[in-house]
């Protein structure tokens, strides 16, 4: 049975109303325009009809600035000049109500919309309440009507609030998308790298394995034609399970196996005339953990084979209270204390490398370790060069 927690969930872009999709996608004074017609209409059509010139005359020009008004904002002009006009609408609107001492039940909501848009978003719901509450009181003292006091003062706060949040989740919405664009941006950039670490991590050891192997036959081409004919299928090997790396990283579903990798590790290092260490038996590690070790593995034996002119190599894996030890086997050093987790140790008796020189290999270990909760660290002398890597292991008890 399918419950909250297995139902495929919604895009983030998708809507169940259509109608605030809409909305939200459209930026512009159109929410304060569509109440133009509704309320002056009326009015309008009153005076042409009593045959009020001038206060037809006057309609027409609250009409127009008040477009003029909304419109304004969305314009590549100073903010204060919206408000400008929010003042001299005002004055318009105040000097038509003296005048003629009507149409404000009409007029003052026109009025709060216009602040609402074009005033600046912090003082916008201030001037809004401020000039329903004035309106309300002049409404109240000129009809001596509570009613109407209160409906004017309704209507009023409804025009401009609502046109105040209309315009807020617009602004809010268009932050949004464009914030999603560029997380998708950073996502396509972050695989990427992803990738290339991936592709680092498999072409670098493959093709130091291949080297080593092609010496080797260089090597023995004289003196030992089986072990050439052996190191030739074994390159022939490593080329195929390569190729099919490659294919499965570029497919996304790429898997290490910590066993896999030591097995291919003790042989690239023996083939190269390096003693190959490996501490058995391998302690049960989480999937995440064991595919971590594995690409450890398989970074830090490319960089013995490359770097260290070693002639021995130890790897120590352990978990739970096996994770503390004095040494790693003849060629380690110092103390490592892991015993709420799991740790492996790789470390050679060469030159000591330069941490400089892994580049992003260090760099993609390090990073895979800490997406694990796990930490890296190196330490490089005359006696050669140590990695360790600890991370949590909820198996270490098992």
């Amino acid at each position: 049975m399918t419950d909250h927690l297995t139902a495929p969930r919604p895009r983030i872009d998708e809507c169940d109303d259509w109608a605030a999709d809409w909305i939200a996608a459209r930026r512009g004074p159109w929410f304060a325009l569509i109440w133009l017609p509704v309320l002056v209409l009326a009015p309008l059509v009153s005076n042409i009809a009593e045959g009020n010139t001038g206060v037809t005359i006057m309609y027409v020009v609250i009409t127009v600035w008040y477009v003029v008004t909304v419109v304004m904002p969305y314009r590549e002009v100073p903010a204060w000049v919206g408000e400008v006009c929010v003042a001299a609408l005002t004055a318009l609107v105040v000097v038509q109500f003296f005048l003629t001492h009507d149409g404000q039940g009409f007029l003052y909501p026109l009025l709060a919309i216009a602040a609402a848009t074009s005033i600046r978003r912090r003082h916008a719901l201030g001037f809004v309440m401020a000039l329903s509450i004035s309106g309300s009181l002049a409404e109240g003292f000129a009809t001596w009507s509570l009613g109407s006091a209160l409906l004017f003062g309704f209507a009023s706060v409804m025009a401009g609030v609502s046109t105040y949040l209309i315009g807020a989740l617009i602004d809010i919405v268009a932050e949004l998308r464009a914030t999603r664009r560029r997380l998708a941006s950073i996502a396509v950039t972050e695989e990427r790298q992803r990738f290339s670490r991936d592709l680092h991590d498999l072409l670098g050891h493959t093709l130091s394995v291949i080297v080593v192997k092609a010496e080797a036959i260089r090597r023995f081409a004289a003196s030992d034609p089986a072990a050439v004919q052996e190191h030739a299928q074994g390159i022939e090997n490593v080329g195929r399970t390569a190729l099919a790396d490659v294919r499965q990283a570029v497919a996304g579903y790429r898997e290490l196996r910590l066993e896999h990798e030591l097995a291919g590790a003790v042989d690239a290092l023996e083939d190269a005339g390096i003693s190959a260490e490996v501490s058995r038996p391998v302690p049960e590690l989480e999937p995440p953990v064991d595919a971590l070790f594995a690409w450890v593995v398989r970074e830090a034996t490319t960089n013995v084979l490359r770097h260290s002119r070693a002639s021995r190599c130890t790897v120590r894996v352990t978990a739970g209270s096996n994770s503390e030890s004095d040494s790693v086997g003849d060629v380690g050093w110092g103390r490592e204390s892991n015993s709420n987790g799991a740790a492996i140790t790789i470390a050679d008796n060469g030159v000591g490398a330069i941490v400089a020189e892994w580049g992003s290999g260090i760099l993609g270990m390090r990073e895979r370790a800490a997406r694990l909760g796990g930490q890296l660290d190196v330490h490089s002398d005359a006696r050669g060069f140590v990695l360790t890597v600890r991370v949590p292991n909820e198996r270490s008890g098992a």
